[in-house]
């Protein structure tokens, strides 16, 4: 794959990532799940992951 193409693969799954994060997020404050922040973190270091290979 050229370097434009991951860029956009990257891209994407980021902002998948953040439509589920987002939508998680919201689900798990009305309910008072304060844990769930920890997918926050487990995402980021995923993403950091990709991005650094």
């Amino acid at each position: 794959m050229t370097d434009n193409t991951v860029r956009h693969v990257i891209a994407s799954l980021c902002f998948l990532a953040g439509i589920i994060l987002y939508v998680a997020g919201y689900m798990a404050g009305t309910r008072g799940w304060w844990w769930a922040v920890i997918s926050v973190v487990v995402v980021y270091i995923i993403i950091y992951k990709l991005v650094e290979a």
